[in-house]
């Protein structure tokens, strides 16, 4: 199996709020209205990520991909970045996929210090968000090891998950422990998809 190569076009992403006027939501929140509370109160937040990290990061997600695909993402190109954000998941998932996708080849990938659900990272399209506030408790390589899954939601169209068949050592399973070392490991069917994808990217 020859191997692919996806370039990345990584941030470090220091946040803002897209509204700094009128500080809270307005009206009653409900429980399942999660949102980032620094940028509701108009307070901005550095993405504190480290570019050993990232590189750590990057280290670990491609030893997964290479071993179970034969699939690289390189080169890694890093910058610091701000982006004006709604405080409000669907809203800055809709931001970051019209702002971080890269114009030409690869995947752009934003690491940030929170997300406004409970969940390390966000995947889809061409773009890929972490969070460090979500995997910083983890153990070694958790980091990685998120980043590898969101890639392969990049890679591989299941947003619900459906493909892990419900196996915890498969790569793309839902619930990732951070402080279990997961397997990272994908079936056959998603290593055919991820590497159509990746062709395309």
């Amino acid at each position: 199996m020859d191997r692919i190569v996806v370039p990345v076009t990584a941030y470090t992403l220091d946040l803002y709020p897209a509204s700094a006027a009128g500080g809270g939501r307005r009206g009653g929140a409900s429980a399942r209205d999660v949102s980032l509370r620094a940028l509701e109160l108009g307070l901005a937040l550095p993405s504190f990520w480290a570019p050993d990290e990232i590189t750590d990061a990057f280290a670990e997600a491609n030893r997964i991909w290479i071993r179970e695909a034969e699939i690289e993402f390189s080169p890694v190109t890093v910058t610091p970045r701000s982006e004006v954000v709604p405080a409000g998941s669907s809203a800055m998932w809709a931001h970051f996929i019209n702002h971080l996708s890269p114009r030409g080849r690869g995947v752009g990938v934003g690491f940030v210090y929170d997300l406004p659900e409970q969940e390390g990272g966000w995947g889809g399209g061409r773009v890929v968000v972490l969070a460090g506030v979500k995997v910083w408790s983890g153990i070694a390589g958790f980091a990685g090891n998120t980043l590898a899954h969101e890639l392969g939601h990049v890679l591989i169209n299941d947003p619900n998950h459906n493909s892990a068949a419900g196996d915890a050592s498969n790569l793309m399973f839902e619930r990732r422990n951070p402080r279990v070392a997961n397997a990272g490991l994908l079936n056959r069917a998603q290593v055919d998809e991820a590497r159509r994808r990746a062709l395309l990217l």
